[in-house]
């Protein structure tokens, strides 16, 4: 199975492009690319917390908004990553890393053979022997000076075609450990 874990803020929306039209334009691209490279969606948006985890039941107005584009260009949504959260005092918790939270996910779901992230952060290695997702990553600009470089554009089309060709090394992992 192909995934893309897909950010909302800077891919389908950015600083100068916000309104439910240029979203529509941007997920009909996202249709197009899941479409030529037979993917499936999992959000690790943020917003991902108006979707419940188990039920995928979505609560907020963007978020149905965003879903009912994806119901009309005939994109599937598989899940959400989960809230990763690591016990940083007595009483309280950090929240982690996107990239924990994909790994997680990926962990979870063996199934998956090959994973693209679009996201407009640059999912820095904070640690470069745990960060084994960066190089799975497509990034796009949430501002900039030139507007039209802003969001998921046609021209991502052929780097997350590359991106997914690449192997999913958790899933290897995970499939090695079950064996033992």
């Amino acid at each position: 199975m192909n995934v893309i874990f897909l950010d909302f803020d800077g891919v389908l929306d950015t600083i100068h492009y916000k309104s439910y039209e240029d979203v529509e334009k941007r997920v009909k691209i996202l249709s197009d690319i899941c479409k030529k490279y037979d993917c499936k969606v999992v959000i690790e948006a943020a917003a991902k917390d108006a979707i419940d985890e188990d039920t995928m039941q979505i609560y907020g107005k963007w978020v149905n908004y965003i879903f009912s584009l994806f119901k009309k260009y005939e994109i599937e949504c598989i899940g959400r990553t989960p809230n990763v959260r690591k016990k940083y005092t007595d009483t309280s918790y950090m929240d982690m890393w996107k990239e924990d939270e994909i790994r997680l996910y990926l962990y979870r779901h063996p199934e998956i053979k090959h994973y693209c992230i679009i996201d407009d952060d640059d999912l820095q290695p904070y640690n470069s022997d745990l960060n084994k997702v960066r190089d799975h990553l497509v990034q796009t600009v949430y501002y900039s000076d030139n507007p039209k470089e802003e969001g998921l554009k046609e021209s991502h089309s052929e780097k997350i075609g590359e991106v997914l060709k690449k192997e999913n090394k958790i899933r290897k992992l995970v499939l090695k450990r079950k064996r033992l």
